[in-house]
């Protein structure tokens, strides 16, 4: 039912990602404007990786009468969203910020496949988030070579 439109905006969200990726490759080398960029890109996935967590935690609520357990699944839905802060704080650091980033893209996606397994998702939804989170994991750690 919801597949396509999830789908069409899910790739909608990674406009952002590809286009400032896009303007770290096609712009003179220039460290502080890498940075500048870098540092957009760490923000927007921050955002993202914080949506991410509100969604499983809308699954989790709305699926809480099938799951025996809820404290541990919705207290994992808050990781991503706490990474992402983590990230911002620690943006002097762009290395560091990208490595948490890219860990709470993971660990979101993990969290999304067991919600998968315990019937809180239908497989549609894991069948996009596998691909728009692999493409945000590649686009982070291609973005290392614009780190000084």
């Amino acid at each position: 039912m919801g597949y396509r439109s999830s789908l069409i905006v899910g790739i909608f969200g990674l406009i952002p990602f590809v286009i400032i990726f896009l303007c770290c490759f096609i712009t003179p080398a220039d460290q502080e404007l890498y940075n500048l960029l870098i540092y957009l890109f760490i923000s927007y996935a921050a955002i993202i990786s914080s949506f991410l967590g509100g969604i499983q935690w809308g699954l989790i609520t709305a699926s809480a009468d099938r799951i025996y357990n809820v404290f541990l699944p919705l207290l994992i839905s808050t990781v991503p969203a706490l990474m992402g802060w983590s990230a911002l704080i620690f943006i002097t650091n762009l290395f560091y910020s990208l490595i948490i980033i890219v860990i709470s893209f993971l660990i979101a996606l993990a969290h999304d496949y067991y919600l998968y397994t315990i019937k809180a998702t239908p497989y549609w939804f894991l069948n996009i988030r596998v691909p728009l989170t692999s493409a945000v994991i590649v686009l982070s750690f291609m973005m290392f070579f614009y780190i000084d």
